[in-house]
């Protein structure tokens, strides 16, 4: 935990001449407004920038301002004199905080945990983006027609490929050739945002994707180090002139970027998903009903985790179903961890990177602590191979199928939100909907480069 104090020598040594105050808009987008450095001091810490945001949250009748948190000040390094941190959005003169900032909602989630006696919930996050040489979108004229050119050196369909196979995981050198620049965005994440990477390495596409793995922090921690994440790796690609996407499947028949959740509970030092006693996993009886409420709601989260219309194709080529188990690939919630106290966890494995940190991470918290209070019974884990199981094998293990599009989980999520009451806000909650919503609407209404190239002709 930073001081004011601190964070303000550090401004002075480090010479920095203006400070980028960031917050996020309910999409997950980042957004900034820069003020002087000599323009901040206790007051502004305390009392924060007033800012016109309704181009950013819609209208809202009310003034709002930026309250940087001085736990995530740190020296821009691809900038000349620039510190940032992140903000929280607050309204004035009530000094409240605002109820659509999603940064908000990850903040209840420690105060529903102490309810239920819960001393801290822990957040990991195995997260997958692509780093491409360039991507070229055809827009020259509205309504011209869809397409786009991804450019990539690694890419199988260039003449003389790095490296020629569908599946690129963990490849070395020199057929991994991003190894530096992905080493240099874990340094960084480390050195200089102080969240550390655990580890790194090629993704399975073998077209550029890369892979890593998030230490585990508290909840608004954990979130705060997945933005910073997408902060640093856009704007390092940006600066060799390449470009990385969190998009779910920017590659059409390729491996889509998945973003795997990891939880853990705990009271004081003891894990609370953990007992030696349990055969199976390990796992306690709080994990296993915190398991059930995740299974519970799993249509429901979707619309948190699979936040796009483009989250849903990537579902189909890399399928979850909604089960538990240790081997299942498939299985939308997997436990891992060697076989000791401090090493269980629960990973979520339904989200892709295109989310928004803040509303994934307190919507996949809630479904879990839901599960817990109202002791939900996770079922029996499954094993099994999905790609052999056929219907009736399926229909006797009671696989759910998770929704196919962003009208299918909102129709979910409208019929099971309770488990959200005192994570998000109505006010959220709502915009949220109506985002997605509209979203899916403008993607029904656009014919896509498939549907040129199949249907033309007819």
């Amino acid at each position: 935990m930073a001081t004011v104090e601190e964070v303000l020598e550090f401004m002075k040594t480090s010479d920095a001449k203006w400070v980028d105050l960031q917050f996020v808009g309910i999409d997950g987008q980042l957004y900034h407004k820069s003020v002087p450095a000599k323009s901040v001091n206790d007051e502004t810490f305390a009392g924060g920038f007033e800012t016109e945001l309704g181009e950013v949250f819609g209208f809202t009748g009310k003034s709002l301002a930026l309250l940087p948190d001085q736990d995530t000040y740190a020296r821009v390094p691809w900038e000349a004199s620039t510190m940032r941190v992140i903000s929280n959005v607050y309204t004035m003169p009530e000094k409240e905080r605002f109820a659509k900032d999603s940064r908000y909602s990850i903040d209840r989630v420690n105060i529903n945990a102490k309810a239920l006696g819960i001393s801290d919930v822990q957040l990991g996050c195995d997260v997958e983006f692509y780093i491409f040489d360039n991507v070229t979108l055809e827009k020259v004229a509205n309504d011209r027609g869809p397409n786009y050119l991804v450019e990539t050196h690694e890419g199988n369909w260039n003449p003389s490929p790095y490296f020629n196979a569908k599946n690129g995981a963990y490849i070395g050198q020199p057929h991994d050739t991003l190894y530096p620049a992905r080493t240099q965005i874990a340094e960084l994440m480390d050195e200089t945002f102080r969240y550390g990477i655990d580890s790194h390495s090629h993704g399975k596409s073998a077209n550029g994707q890369q892979k890593m793995k998030i230490r585990e922090y508290n909840a608004k921690m954990a979130a705060d180090a997945l933005i910073t994440l997408k902060y640093v790796a856009k704007n390092t690609a940006f600066v060799a002139n390449n470009i990385a996407t969190f998009m779910p499947l920017p590659i059409a028949s390729d491996r889509g970027n998945s973003a795997n959740i990891t939880q853990r509970l705990k009271k004081g030092s003891a894990n609370l998903f953990y007992d030696e006693k349990d055969d199976y996993a390990q796992l306690s009886q709080t994990a296993s009903y915190y398991i059930g409420g995740l299974l519970e709601h799993a249509e429901a989260l979707c619309l948190f985790t699979m936040p796009t219309t483009n989250s849903y194709k990537k579902m189909r080529a890399d399928p979850r179903y909604a089960v538990w188990g240790k081997t299942n690939q498939n299985a939308l919630v997997q436990v891992s961890g060697a076989y000791k106290t401090e090493d269980r966890v629960i990973s979520y494995c339904g989200a892709d990177s295109s989310i928004n940190p803040y509303l994934a991470y307190t919507a996949v918290v809630a479904a879990g602590l839901d599960g817990i209070k109202n002791k939900t019974d996770a079922g029996k884990p499954v094993d099994e191979n999905f790609a052999d199981m056929d219907s009736k094998r399926a229909k006797e293990l009671k696989i759910k199928p998770l929704p196919g599009s962003i009208s299918e989980a909102i129709a979910a999520l409208d019929g099971d939100n309770k488990f959200l009451k005192g994570f998000l806000s109505p006010e959220l909650l709502g915009e949220y909907l109506e985002m997605r919503l509209s979203e899916q609407k403008e993607n029904e209404r656009r014919p896509t480069a498939f549907e040129i190239e199949k249907y033309f002709n007819r």
